[in-house]
């Protein structure tokens, strides 16, 4: 409860107190002592410049507190600046107070039966009814009752409002008294001033898009990503990130990888006040054409150029195939659409089998997709009604649960899972549960991508958009985290890149089979 919360909770023990034999005490209160009680709350929240308002009321002194009282609070435009006569030395009713508190402040301390001082929120007039009720006075004002107020009610000091009113002054000086104020705008000030907001979160997923970059930001999330087939995102303004190439693309077989960021398209730079639909424009071309990005890659401060070759291709969700006569290797490519019934067709396949010992699941570049999807597939490894993943706004908890399929056992078989820095979201989430179910399967590769959060749209009036990050995935027995930490391969072992050129070997594959 902040300071001017607590003064009403006292100004409404003394008003009770006062109605049963304690008027003595106190001043009765006047409609321009309420005003000017109103006015000390937000007082400090407001620049100088409010007592320019030339004041329509009449019956007001000059330069007397009243005055400036109401200036304040037309000012913050939470009353009119009307003709009428507001009778300042008339004694003001329970009534005429609580609405003026309903209007002004938007909120009432209430004393309960209880004697406990309770906030509540003056959303109806059967409240006002209560509360009038409680403190002993009609709901019309046929029948005047005076209220009371102490001499020591101090104003409002909450930090916020201090913060505030600088924000404002700020605001005001440089569009009033800057230098250079022709060079900018109102709405420039406004989208920085949000974008700063933003920014100060520490969320590289939370960011704000102004108007323009928000309608471009939109029709990204659309998934044109033909050309050199890799998913991207644009975490921030300026910020192009390749979050994996889709595999078997021509971005996997260039060596484009998870984290990469790319600064230039061909000549084209990639700026703040470049929109990923722009970036993603300069990318596609025609199949058999080339495009050359420029990417800073993590642990590597020298930019590296990289041409692609675009091209067309069938995309599958999931690939499956014997390795050996004991191994069963399944590729899980994305999760689409069709991915859990690609994947029940691989399982069938594998319960055939009565030779296989050792399942692969490879998820190296798999970006993620649709969580239900996830939890879908592991219910073929989790018991049923177990949970598969937990999605938590830090509030409340959502609690995927397993369907309990009993197509295969998965106890009786070796378990292996292949990552790396492309392998997002949902593909953790997946690793990470059947961990936490199965302590004994092995994870070989690299670190996750380490994104285990929901991002929500909010789309304003002016066509701006709001991104951020409104719940964290957790996986499903341990609760383990995944943002910012990723999942942890038991075996590290980084892809050789010049093995697979040479050879056409698979360092990670290889360990895999080795187990």
């Amino acid at each position: 409860m902040n300071s001017f919360q607590k003064c009403i909770s006292f100004f409404i023990i003394f008003l009770y107190s006062f109605s049963v034999g304690f008027a003595s005490t106190w001043e009765v209160i006047t409609r321009s002592d309420a005003f000017i009680f109103f006015a000390n709350q937000y007082r400090e929240k407001v620049p100088e410049s409010f007592q320019y308002i030339d004041l329509k009321y009449q019956n007001i002194a000059k330069d007397s507190e009243l005055e400036d009282a109401l200036q304040i609070l037309i000012y913050l435009d939470l009353i009119q600046n009307s003709s009428s006569d507001i009778s300042p030395r008339a004694p003001i009713s329970i009534y005429s107070f609580e609405k003026l508190a309903e209007k002004i402040i938007k909120i009432v301390v209430t004393k309960t039966p209880e004697g406990v001082d309770k906030k509540t929120l003056l959303t109806t007039k059967e409240d006002l009814k209560n509360i009038q009720k409680i403190l002993g006075a009609r709901t019309d004002d046929s029948e005047k009752k005076t209220i009371t107020i102490s001499s020591w009610i101090s104003p409002n000091t909450n930090v916020f409002w201090k913060k505030w009113a600088i924000l404002e002054d700020v605001y005001k000086t440089l569009t009033k008294d800057y230098y250079n104020r022709a060079e900018i705008t109102t709405d420039e000030l406004i989208q920085w001033a949000i974008s700063g907001l933003t920014d100060s979160a520490g969320d590289k997923y939370t960011t704000y898009f102004p108007p323009i970059e928000s309608e471009e930001f939109l029709e990204g999330l659309e998934g044109e990503y033909e050309g050199i087939w890799a998913y991207v995102d644009m975490p921030s303004p300026g910020n192009f990130l390749i979050v994996s190439p889709i595999v078997g693309s021509p971005a996997e077989e260039a060596w484009l990888k998870g984290w990469d960021v790319v600064t230039h398209v061909d000549e084209n730079e990639i700026t703040k006040d470049t929109s990923i639909k722009e970036a993603i424009s300069w990318i596609k071309g025609p199949a058999g054409t080339y495009v050359t990005l420029t990417i800073i890659r993590e642990g590597n401060n020298n930019p590296l150029e990289i041409k692609v070759k675009r091209a067309k291709i069938i995309l599958k969700d999931v690939e499956y195939k014997k390795l050996d006569r004991s191994t069963f290797y399944i590729q899980i490519k994305n999760f689409g659409d069709k991915v859990d019934g690609d994947f029940k067709g691989a399982l069938e396949t594998l319960k055939e089998d009565r030779q296989v010992r050792k399942v692969i699941f490879d998820l190296r570049n798999n970006p993620g997709g649709y969580l239900w999807k996830v939890s879908t597939m592991l219910s073929y490894f989790v018991p049923k009604w177990e949970p598969t993943a937990i999605v938590s706004t830090g509030e409340n908890d959502i609690n995927y649960k397993s369907l309990g399929f009993d197509l295969i056992d998965f106890s009786e078989y070796e378990l292996v899972f292949l990552e790396n820095g492309g392998s997002a979201s949902a593909s953790e989430i997946m690793i990470g549960t059947v961990k936490d179910y199965y302590p004994e399967a092995t994870i070989v590769g690299e670190k996750s991508f380490w994104k285990g959060s929901v991002q929500t749209l909010k789309t304003y009036y002016d066509g701006s958009t709001l991104k951020y990050t409104s719940a964290k995935w957790y996986t499903g027995k341990n609760r383990n985290g995944i943002d910012g930490i990723g999942v942890i391969p038991d075996i590290e072992i980084p892809f050789d890149d010049e093995r697979w050129k040479k050879y056409k070997k698979d360092n990670q594959l290889e360990k895999a089979l080795d187990l």
